[in-house]
Formats: structure tokens, C-alpha cells, sequence
């Protein structure tokens, strides 16, 4: 998994190199549905042999990415496709309900 943290243009840069599909999940530290769906990233991150980019971004730490990208609730997973938003998840998920979401992806 990547971890977007350095500044808000890393993460830009990430979206522009167009990966085949980047799965972005926005989260909270201390939110209990943050950390319920980024435990269920992780499990499938371990397992997933595809070429998915994976990156996180903790919401209150760049605040200018989280404008950009109108995240208003927690979690907020934005999938990519060759840089262009293509879907956008909202609220948290099971290991089960991500990959359903995410399985034309993976």
C-alpha cells in the first residue's frame, strides 16, 4: 500500500501518472469506520495480485487534496482509472462488501 503523506502535490502526483487503476482511500486516525474499512484494504491488499496502485490519505492532514476532491464524509474510497476519477465509495466496508465494489477493478 502506498502512503500519500509527504505534501498535497505527491498525491497529485500519484493521479497523474495515470496508473491502469489507483484505489485512494481518505480515512481519519481515530474514526472506528476509518479504521474498519482500512483493515478490510489491507486484507485485500495482501491478496490482490493485480496491477492496482493502493495509496491512503489521512483527511485532516491535507486539507487542499480533500477540497480538491469535494471528500466530505469518512471513508471515502476514489478510483482511478489512468488518472480520471471513475468511482467514488462512500462510507466504510467489510473485507466481503470492498471486494464486490472493487472487484471489476482487481
Amino acid at each position: 500500500m502506498i502512503e500519500v503523506s509527504k505534501s498535497s502535490s505527491h498525491f497529485r502526483e500519484v493521479v497523474d501518472r495515470q496508473d491502469p487503476v489507483l484505489i485512494v482511500l481518505f480515512h481519519r486516525q481515530r474514526d472506528p469506520n476509518s479504521t474498519q474499512t482500512r483493515l478490510a484494504y489491507e486484507g485485500i491488499v495482501e491478496t490482490c495480485r493485480t496491477l492496482v496502485t493502493w495509496a491512503t490519505i489521512e483527511f485532516d492532514d491535507w486539507s487542499r487534496v480533500v477540497e480538491e476532491f469535494k471528500i466530505t464524509s469518512l471513508p471515502t474510497t476514489l478510483i482511478f482509472v489512468h488518472g480520471v476519477e471513475v468511482e467514488r465509495i462512500l462510507g466504510a466496508r467489510t473485507v466481503e462488501a470492498l471486494r464486490i465494489d472493487l472487484a471489476e477493478y482487481l
